[in-house]
């Protein structure tokens, strides 16, 4: 199947007050589908406040730990955004859904709240401003990077990748290293994410950033170490910005929305 592998295309007023986002047919994901959405999370005081209204105590608890008030609230803007989101696909309010953490971070929904829909998968992350959900009916992992952050790439690089990759990248043009480096670390953090066992699972164990066609941005397929089949891919996202999409098996193409 063909990968869409297109700049996420625009999904304007989403999450304006007279707007529903069944309406879009969320509720219909295909099982060879995954669905990305791209949000902001610096919300007027009118929207974040409604997304506020959806959290559940927990996260308030957590909410309350920002000192800074700029990170507060992209922190309730994406818990509200992603309670939203989920609440369209499985037909039910954003308040009443109950997200669970796994032993390694791994984000879920509990099984009453999964309901008709159990299966429904999910994976998250957020850099600055920006925050990026994947929903799907299989494992998922995703991340995103501003690519303004100041990081020593080879430095990161040398303790990330396995002894090919980081051979290869030794090699790489040094002015296209600081794409290399993201394209590689997001991928690295997505299929982990997917995988579900987090950093822990051992980011040197994952050769993912170099496919056989040499571009180290390209679709790769692996197998781990149960024979299970993965594929991990960089995103076409705006200038600035870094992503990857990782998921299990071969048979899937993704589809996007940029929220703004």
């Amino acid at each position: 199947m063909e990968d869409q592998n297109r700049r996420l295309p625009g999904c304007d007023g989403l999450f304006g007050a007279d707007c529903d986002p069944a309406t879009l047919g969320l509720v219909a994901l295909p099982s060879d589908e995954i669905h990305l959405w791209l949000v902001d999370l610096d919300q007027p005081p009118r929207p974040l406040a409604e997304l506020a209204a959806t959290l559940a105590a927990d996260e308030w608890q957590r909410a309350e730990r920002f000192r800074c008030p700029d990170q507060r609230h992209r922190f309730i803007a994406g818990r509200g955004l992603l309670r939203t989101l989920l609440g369209a696909y499985l037909g039910c309010a954003a308040a009443t859904l109950r997200l669970t953490v796994g032993p390694h971070g791994k984000p879920g929904l509990a099984d009453a709240d999964a309901g008709a829909a159990a299966g429904l998968q999910f994976n998250l992350s957020h850099s600055a401003h920006r925050a990026l959900y994947a929903v799907a009916w299989r494992d998922v992992g995703v991340d995103v990077e501003c690519l303004e952050r100041r990081v020593s790439h080879l430095a990161v690089l040398e303790r990330i990748c396995t002894p090919r990759e980081w051979a290869l990248f030794q090699a790489w043009p040094t002015e296209r290293l600081q794409r290399a480096f993201f394209a590689c670390w997001t991928r690295k953090e997505a299929i982990a994410k997917a995988q579900g066992d987090g950093l822990a699972g051992g980011l040197r164990q994952l050769e993912v950033c170099w496919p056989a066609d040499g571009d180290p941005e390209g679709r790769m397929t692996l197998s781990d170490t149960d024979g299970r089949i993965w594929s991990v891919l960089n995103l076409p996202l705006e200038a600035g910005w870094g992503g990857a999409l990782a998921a299990s098996g071969a048979d899937w193409r993704w589809r996007g929305w940029d929220w703004r």
